[in-house]
């Protein structure tokens, strides 16, 4: 058992076993530590959460920086009566043990506190200790995840990079050629028609020089929008996905059906992969396979893309084959993302490729979305309210919306998605304003129609609703070790339903 229920079921034993109203693992912040940020917490009260963090001076708290383990069987709320927790609780017995990583620093301690009086004998003490070692362990291991997790940030958003300057690389060449060598063929074309017209010598035979003249220009001409169109493709840019793979189709002498696409844009070196992955399966089912048809879709699961293309073809496809499932590799990798090919002999081939969207924010489709895998039902909630006219303001990191190229204009009409991507709306921004994330008002909480009635609840459920997703914000916004402070910016949007 590890990470969270590690630490859940840790603190449900411990206020088991000492028969106390609350236990918590917390971990130490800032060097040399002055806050503390709740892990996990076995206390039924609203008071002290998950994710909760507080300022270690003036609470019993503060002991742990100097001892390795604090023991007060009677008298907490005396000693420390600035500690509201503590006080309003009647939690009078206090008992901690610090938590030390393998380099020998601080980096947080197990809790204890009681209204009863608590005093641990020798074998409780080394239990608590041994728990100690092992919440550690387990703290090191989540910091070590943490610092992992940026570096594949760091080189995700090089591969970005890279395939972006070569996106833009292959258009620069494609929009050279079609301004200029094709356009020169058009006009030799011309040229020829007007010289086979004034020819006055042998008119039979010039003619039909001319006219195959004119044949290979216009063959020439075919060839380079065909490369222009294998450059990049065609359309792909101005109309998206569904246009670019619709042309594929339409070219290609083997039947492809499209059974599913995202409502809504991609950014640009995304859609580009999904389509060669497309058309380099096409390509090996129609040279290789003897496929009679191939299929593909292409699914938003959260901010992560599926994308599936199959053949009925005879299978047996390796990478290392030469039919360009290497090369195609690559550029899923070169994404952030992972391809996986299934190919049994007999059994025809299927690609499938996982492309994480949060280092591709764009401002080219700004949406409005709602709810997460384990949000419980609020994302649908809210979602039902947006489409009845009940909620009409949704607020958001701001730094989000600037990833997107800032917060939506007034007057500006922006899909509502579901936490799957699918477009569920549209609605057009009345207002616009961006305020700490401490200043939102009683107005935007009852127009938020998030179930609570007071800002303080709202506050304390937007904390929890980070704490849940902050891994994935901090990898988005590109800070690891982010949350939710009281000075984040965040976008008030206010809005009406208008589709």
């Amino acid at each position: 058992m590890t990470g969270e229920a590690f630490f859940r079921s840790l603190t449900r034993h411990l206020a088991q076993a000492f028969d106390a109203e609350v236990a918590f693992v917390a971990e130490m912040l800032g060097d040399p530590p002055e806050r503390a940020r709740v892990l996990a917490v076995s206390h039924h009260g609203a008071d002290l959460h998950e994710g909760f963090e507080f300022r270690i001076e003036g609470t019993p708290c503060s002991l742990v920086v100097e001892h390795d383990f604090v023991s007060i069987p009677e008298g907490t709320c005396a000693r420390f009566p600035d500690d509201e927790f503590t006080a309003s609780n009647g939690l009078d017995s206090y008992l901690a043990v610090a938590m030390r990583g393998s380099a020998g620093g601080q980096i947080g301690y197990i809790g204890v506190q009681s209204r009863r009086r608590l005093d641990p004998n020798v074998d409780e003490r080394a239990a608590l200790s041994i728990f100690g070692a092992r919440a550690a362990a387990e703290i090191e291991r989540r910091r070590h995840e943490v610092v992992l997790r940026a570096r594949e940030a760091e080189i995700a958003a090089s591969r970005v990079r890279i395939v972006e300057a070569a996106d833009e690389e292959r258009r620069r060449i494609g929009r050279n050629l079609h301004d200029g060598a094709q356009q020169r063929l058009v006009a030799l074309g011309h040229m020829l028609a007007m010289a086979g017209r004034r020819l006055a010598e042998e008119p039979d035979s010039a003619g039909a020089l001319l006219d195959q003249a004119r044949e290979q220009a216009a063959l020439a001409g075919d060839e380079l929008r065909e490369l222009v169109r294998g450059l990049h493709p065609a359309g792909l840019t101005e109309h998206g996905l569904g246009h670019a793979l619709a042309s594929l189709a339409t070219r290609s002498p083997l039947p492809l059906h499209i059974d599913a696409l995202p409502e809504r844009r991609l950014p640009g070196a995304v859609e580009a992969t999904v389509y060669y992955l497309v058309s380099e399966a096409l390509t090996n089912a129609l040279k290789h396979a003897d496929a009679t048809e191939v299929r593909a879709e292409v699914h938003l699961v959260g901010q992560r893309l599926l994308v599936a293309v199959h053949d009925d073809g005879r299978g047996g496809a390796q990478e290392s084959a030469g039919t360009g499932l290497a090369g195609l590799a690559d550029r899923v990798t070169a994404v952030g993302g992972t391809l996986r090919v299934e190919s049994p002999p007999g059994s025809g081939t299927r690609l499938e490729a996982t492309i994480a969207l949060a280092p591709w924010r764009t401002a080219r489709e700004p949406f409005l979305e709602f709810g997460h895998e384990d949000d419980g039902g609020l994302g649908d909630s809210l979602l039902e309210k947006v489409l009845d006219g009940r909620k009409t303001v949704s607020v958001a990191l701001a730094r989000e919306w600037d990833l997107e190229g800032g917060p939506p204009r007034p007057g500006q009409r922006i899909p509502v998605l579901d936490a799957a991507g699918t477009r569920q709306a549209i609605v057009e921004v009345v207002r616009v304003t961006v305020v700490p994330f401490c200043d939102v008002d009683k107005d935007v909480v009852i127009a938020s129609e998030a179930g609570v009635a007071t800002p303080e609840e709202w506050h304390a459920m937007q904390r929890a609703f980070y704490d849940v997703c902050r891994d994935e914000v901090a990898l988005l916004l590109g800070e690891p070790g982010w949350h939710l402070t009281d000075d984040e910016p965040m976008a008030v949007t206010w809005f009406t339903r208008v589709e």
